[in-house]
């Protein structure tokens, strides 16, 4: 069933709403089912956490997995990416991935082939093997599902984890919110976007797609005494700080004001009538370091925006935005959603 398309109210009987399961479901449902006790195992399944990490003597293996479901175009060379977002947000350095993709029916050649050069074409570019994953054309299915698991190893033994945040610390964000949600817009329904982006906007907006590693600035993190990343993927930049919160058991308060947003960001999402900061933002990773104006100057100097946005608090959890403080919520379904169905409708494609 797709649950997008439930048309009774969703509850725990019925179904679930689009986007990342509630935390409490997870920690009821899901965390709660997770096999045998391994000695092996140093960070295993939390809310927070896209990462485990595994002592197999010598460096520890880094492993996590995502998929990809609401992007269209060049969607193979965003799954590897996206992937190897969470590895770069451990400070761990990428080896190798698995690819699970799943084909509608009726796919031809042409598009294995298409997702498989991006796939190839993205591995490439961060130096790491492709070595097995599965295939197959599945029924129900109105758009293909790729689905990547990436492995890597740590660096000294390091890693960092949306956890180890600590009370005090300065919250930090690179890059944009909402990078690669006004990629994925912009390139899937570009039509729609004519008269309202100029041409020079259309190209600055589909080319955000090749922004979205953070391996590079979970690198820089990693040395320069960051104690907590996270990567902002579904539910935005302000859906990754909540959960930084929830797995360093902490608070924040966060100036959403800060948070920086690309003026064509701002005007798709004001064209879409959504919110920037709970847009899927690959690309930006969230930081938590004792101090955030020195790490804020190290990543300037290798080229990368990164701004303070907030301070990690032993309790309570807010946000101030134009000058109104509320409580920072838990990530709902991505505003990616919303807005596809609303340029679908109007385009008249479903």
């Amino acid at each position: 069933m797709d649950h997008r398309r439930c048309e009774k109210a969703p509850t725990e009987a019925q179904c679930l709403p689009t986007g990342k399961i509630a935390p409490r479901l997870l920690e009821e449902v899901v965390f709660r089912k997770t096999g045998a006790r391994r000695d092996e195992v140093l960070l295993s399944a939390a809310v927070g956490e896209d990462t485990a990490v595994l002592d197999m003597g010598g460096e520890l293996l880094v492993t996590t997995t995502d998929p990809i479901t609401g992007a269209g175009d060049r969607a193979g060379w965003l799954a590897v990416k996206v992937a190897l977002n969470d590895l770069g947000a451990a400070g761990a350095e990428p080896v190798a991935v698995l690819v699970t993709l799943l084909l509608p029916d009726g796919a031809g050649v042409a598009l294995l082939e298409g997702i498989m050069d991006d796939v190839h074409l993205a591995s490439r570019e961060e130096n790491v093997a492709v070595v097995g994953g599965h295939t197959e054309v599945t029924p129900g299915l109105d758009r293909p599902i790729i689905s990547v698991t990436a492995l890597g190893k740590t660096r000294g033994r390091k890693v960092l984890s949306a956890g180890g945040a600590r009370e005090g610390d300065d919250v930090l964000v690179t890059k944009w919110a909402g990078m690669e949600g006004t990629s994925i817009l912009v390139r899937d329904f570009r039509e729609a976007f004519r008269g309202v982006l100029n041409d020079d906007e259309l190209e600055e907006a589909e080319d955000l797609l090749w922004k979205v590693s953070v391996t590079m600035d979970g690198k820089i993190a990693a040395e320069n005494g960051a104690s907590g990343c996270h990567d902002a993927t579904e539910g935005g930049v302000l859906g990754a700080i909540y959960e930084m919160c929830e797995a360093s058991g902490l608070g924040v308060e966060v100036d959403a004001d800060r948070i920086p947003v690309l003026p064509v960001t701002r005007k798709v999402a004001v064209f879409t009538g959504m919110d920037p900061l709970r847009l899927v933002s690959s690309g930006c990773l969230v930081v938590a370091a004792r101090d955030g104006g020195s790490l804020r100057e190290v990543y300037r100097k290798c080229g990368l925006t990164a701004e303070v946005v907030g301070r990690m608090t032993s309790c309570g959890r807010t946000v101030k935005r134009r000058g109104r403080s509320e409580p920072l919520e838990p990530p709902q379904a991505d505003e990616l959603w919303r807005a596809r169905e609303r340029l679908e409708n109007s385009s008249g494609r479903r």
